[in-house]
């Protein structure tokens, strides 16, 4: 009986976000006067405003995820998961500060991508740190606010339940299970040809990282990670200077067959008066991003490494995965030892997740009979001291086809340049104003695939669309995130026994 009734409030529930949605397009037109020392009720009023004129210019960043009743606070995947653990006062502060961190962080992407007129009615950035420090003294000098923080820290999932329910998800999902598992077969057999005998089609293009003048060896790496996890919350955040000699001791060579321009890796930037991004291939780029997992009950840092092309070419004409941009994410999970525990990858749009295991790791199986497995195409080569691995990609699909211990010696070298992932959340465009490579759903705009018209019943909206940071889904059925702090832990064992009768 009470069924019915649960099903009408939450449709009540959606009107009213409708209608509020609606009551909040007003248009921001006065400016907002605070002097140098805020008032409670002043701040309140200027995140409520900020709020509603970046809804309005659609500069909403969604790297982090706000929390209801802590305007000043966000959230991603890797910080909620403390929510649910016993924490001791300062562990709760340490906590507090980094989801603080992350709201400053996505409050300054959002102003500094606000058309000039509307920016210039808001007082300047400082004030809204001064604003969420004022805010955040006063929430928790209450008690009770500690719980509903914790309530309230919640970070969606990007498989939307609906479209399950709408494509008849525990059916449908039996196909895409099968080809999944052709897919699998498929990389396999590619891996299965020697790397010399792997067919080049057009010229294979070496992107070398810069020259390294401080190499770093697993000790000294060790030392690092050890050092920089001396916090309340044992998480690893290595200086601005270590961050940058880590991305280098571990940086891969990306030789790619280069059939077009297509292939060619580049910087995505915004030209006047287009409405998506396109990719400078003059500037070849790696962009860096750090993150966290947690392995055997352990903290451990990740250096994740990004390109991008232009584009991923159709094939033909009813070729569904050919679309606008394309691009992958290499990543290397560092032990506390220093040395590389795996790697893994993923396509820009969250699509085609393998796994690379050393000898210190193998494979767990999935958790249920409609759980997307992890999967490995190729145990990592055994690198020596100060040894990247290079990266072989296809021309046109740009998968991975091989990790080597070395490149093939031949085509043209380039050296590719460092820069921030941050940096995509706020591209320059002409005029002094700015925009985000990503829209406001993580989404970034006209890379849609046809795959969407198939796919749609995964619950995964727009596959094969590029996406930014926290937006990946990585299964094809079941469900996985690329930023789920619990990935590693449910994709891997140790070396031991049990690696042993598994595999």
């Amino acid at each position: 009986m009470l069924q019915p009734l649960y099903h009408l409030g939450r449709i009540g529930l959606v009107l009213l976000l409708f209608l509020s949605g609606c009551v909040s397009t007003l248009p921001v037109k006065e400016s907002l006067k605070i002097g140098p020392q805020p008032t409670l009720s002043q701040c309140t009023t200027l995140f409520s405003r900020l709020d509603k004129a970046v809804a309005q210019a659609e500069t909403r960043d969604s790297q982090a995820a706000p929390i209801v009743g802590f305007p000043y606070l966000r959230s991603d995947r890797f910080l909620a998961r403390f929510r649910d653990k016993p924490l001791s006062d300062s562990q709760f502060v340490a906590w507090v500060d980094r989801l603080q961190q992350r709201g400053e962080q996505g409050r300054k992407v959002e102003m500094d991508n606000l058309p000039p007129p509307v920016k210039s009615l808001f007082p300047p950035y400082k004030t809204v740190q001064q604003c969420g420090n004022l805010l955040r003294k006063h929430d928790f000098s209450q008690p009770s606010n500690r719980q509903k923080l914790r309530e309230s820290v919640q970070v969606p999932s990007e498989y939307q339940t609906w479209k399950r329910v709408l494509g008849l998800y525990w059916i449908t999902a039996w196909a895409i299970k099968l080809g999944v598992h052709n897919l699998h077969q498929e990389i396999l057999e590619t891996y299965r040809i020697p790397l010399a005998k792997l067919k080049v089609e057009g010229e294979l293009l070496r992107y070398l990282p810069p020259e390294i003048s401080e190499p770093l060896d697993a000790q000294e790496i060790s030392a690092i990670i050890q050092r920089s996890a001396s916090n309340p919350l044992a998480i690893p955040e290595p200086s601005g200077r270590e961050t940058e000699r880590l991305f280098a001791a571990f940086a891969p060579v990306w030789q790619v067959d280069t059939l077009s321009r297509d292939d060619r890796i580049g910087a995505p930037v915004w030209l006047p008066a287009q409405d998506k991004p396109v990719v400078d291939t003059n500037r070849p780029t790696v962009y860096r991003h750090l993150s966290h997992t947690l392995f055997h009950g352990k903290i451990l840092l990740q250096l994740n490494y990004i390109v991008w092309f232009p584009a991923r070419p159709s094939s033909w004409a009813l070729d569904i995965l050919g679309g606008h941009l394309d691009g992958l994410t290499w990543r290397v999970t560092l032990s506390p030892e220093g040395t590389p525990l795996a790697y893994d990858t993923i396509h820009n749009c969250g699509c085609y997740h393998l796994f690379y295991t050393t000898n210190q790791v193998c494979l767990r199986p999935a958790d249920g009979i409609l759980q997307e497995p992890p999967f490995s195409p190729q145990q990592a080569p055994e690198l020596g001291p100060r040894q990247a691995p290079t990266l072989r990609i296809a021309h046109t699909t740009h998968f991975i086809d091989r990790v080597s211990k070395e490149p093939l010696n031949q085509g043209q070298t380039l050296t590719y340049q460092w820069a921030d992932y941050q940096s995509l959340r706020s591209l320059p465009l002409e005029g002094g104003q700015r925009r985000s490579l990503f829209q406001p759903d993580g989404i970034v705009p006209g890379t849609q695939r046809g795959e969407r018209w198939i796919l749609w019943p995964m619950g995964i909206p727009g596959p094969g669309e590029m996406r930014q940071w926290g937006h990946h889904a990585t299964a094809f059925f079941g469900e996985r995130h690329f930023d789920d702090p619990n990935l590693m832990e449910r994709s891997l064992e140790r070396s031991n026994d049990f690696c042993r009768v598994n595999n």
